[in-house]
């Protein structure tokens, strides 16, 4: 399964080759109807969550209509640290999936039976999610803290060159010091004593997707449309660190060690533009296929971070609690290129009962490219633009998501059903992230109301630094949304 988390502390990176996924691998929903045949309408449209995956779908709309989608997710996560019991943690967040809005035209003559608009947004991630763990383990953080000052030090830099984020907040704290001439820390030797770590992790934000889409009908045979895309993305996440020796800081496992409290606070905004073009092709009055095309999304993003740092410890005249210690604010502008998506659909329709459809997209990730220099252009960010960029070649793969979905009509009333298959973007690993989806609806004639549930589940890591003990995670994430809708 993919890694649905990996948090690295913004001490030593704010961008990670794993962030890429946040933005490329994608989790779209749009009406709760779309979500509840698993988004499985690439060859059917005729809903506004089809723009932002096969626009054609735009042109087979027959009325004006207006759609607003409030959604709940419950997000759960259980967490291990190796060794120790599985800890159990929740959160909920409301959004809204889906706003849209489609103008209907019906040309007077010739052979294009419709010409549409449609605009609005889809969501296309949830962020929200809550971790928390504790337990007894090896391992430090301030290994990495060390590592980091030691190797300005051995390169001839002072106290001033240490990085403001993480190794110089330990210096100020004097967890890091010069003893008789000699560098070192109060876990020299003691790297891998076992101690208490805990650490609460949330995250909040969506990825939403702006869409402006037109589309047309020719003679009820073929359907091409484009959408231009425009996702706004939002994301933060804020964490606390803790490492304790629960000897205390003169008869523990680490001698002079008391306790360590660092937290992270990272918060990422940006807007960028794609476009997706689409055909749907109905072979006759049961088949239909689908193909659409994504050109990669060019993204603009700003990362806004900042640390705190507290560190307690004991000597022979006793124990001393050290203050909280915050770091300079943080601000990096950097833009994100994603891969292109190909999606190919099918779908059969039986008459007023009902359909069954399936799409298959492919995306190669290793295509993900992070551009560091276009604001600031120095060696630097070169080489750390190079670095990342290769990590994302040596360590994601291009992979296939599958979604299958079906319908059942009976008079008004409309049940749903809906299965993701969403390949693994890590290279060497096979298999399939899974997601399910159930619905229902009552169409009138002016208005209709649907509701979906939606469950995704998956794996994930979370380390907060080198040096430290990582942390096992299975995510579930439950998705309850609504969709009120209006014909004009």
């Amino acid at each position: 399964m993919p890694t649905l988390l990996l948090l690295m502390s913004a001490t030593l990176l704010a961008q990670t080759a794993s962030d890429v996924l946040k933005y490329s691998f994608l989790q779209p929903s749009g009406t709760a109807r779309y979500a509840g045949v698993g988004g499985a309408m690439g060859a059917l449209g005729a809903d506004f969550g089809t723009i932002s995956g096969n626009p054609a779908g735009l042109a087979l709309f027959r009325a004006n209509e207006f759609t607003a989608t409030p959604s709940l997710r419950f997000a759960n996560t259980d967490a291990r640290l190796p060794g120790n019991p599985v800890v159990d943690e929740s959160r909920s967040a409301f959004g809204f999936d889906n706003l849209g809005l489609v103008f209907n035209t019906t040309p007077r003559t010739g052979r294009w039976k419709t010409f549409n608009v449609g605009i609005g947004f889809n969501r296309m991630n949830n962020y929200n999610q809550a971790i928390y763990y504790f337990g007894d383990a090896p391992g430090t953080i301030m290994k990495g803290f060390f590592d980091d000052a030691q190797a300005v030090f051995n390169n001839g830099g002072t106290d001033d060159d240490l990085n403001p984020f993480g190794s110089q907040l330990a210096w100020d704290a004097q967890a890091l010091y010069f003893q008789d001439g000699r560098f070192t820390y109060d876990f020299e030797g003691y790297e891998n004593a076992t101690i208490e770590h805990s650490q609460t992790v949330t995250t909040f934000g969506s990825m939403n997707e702006m869409a402006l889409s037109f589309a047309g009908n020719y003679d009820e045979r073929l359907m091409v449309g484009v959408t231009v895309g425009v996702p706004f993305v939002n994301y933060r996440l804020e964490s606390e660190y803790v490492e304790r020796d629960p000897g205390g800081d003169v008869e523990g496992n680490v001698p002079y060690f008391g306790r360590l409290v660092y937290t992270d606070y990272l918060r990422t905004e940006g807007i960028g533009i794609n476009l997706k073009m689409g055909m749907i092709y109905r072979v006759n009055q049961m088949m239909r296929l689908g193909v659409a095309f994504h050109t990669p999304t060019a993204l603009g993003l700003t990362d806004n971070y900042s640390n705190t740092f507290a560190y307690d410890y004991g000597d022979g005249s006793g124990s001393y609690k050290g203050q909280t210690l915050l770091s300079p604010d943080g601000v990096f502008d950097y833009k994100l290129r994603t891969p292109w998506r190909f999606i190919g659909s099918t779908a059969f329709v039986f008459k007023k009962y009902g359909f069954i459809s399936a799409d298959v997209e492919w995306v190669d990730y290793t295509a993900n490219r992070y551009n560091f220099t276009s604001n600031v252009s120095n060696n630097e960010n070169k080489t750390l633009e190079r670095q990342l960029n290769n990590e994302i070649r040596r360590n994601y793969q291009s992979a296939a998501n599958i979604r299958l979905g079906g319908e059942l009509a009976l008079e008004q009333f409309r049940f749903r059903a809906g299965l993701n298959l969403l390949g693994n973007p890590e290279k060497g690993e096979s298999g399939f992230t899974t997601a399910f989806s159930l619905g229902a609806g009552i169409r009138a004639q002016s208005f209709f109301i649907d509701v979906a549930y939606r469950r995704f589940t998956g794996d994930g890591i979370v380390n907060p630094g080198i040096g430290a003990p990582t942390v096992l995670t299975d995510n579930a994430f439950n998705d309850v949304a609504l969709t009120l809708g209006f014909r004009f």
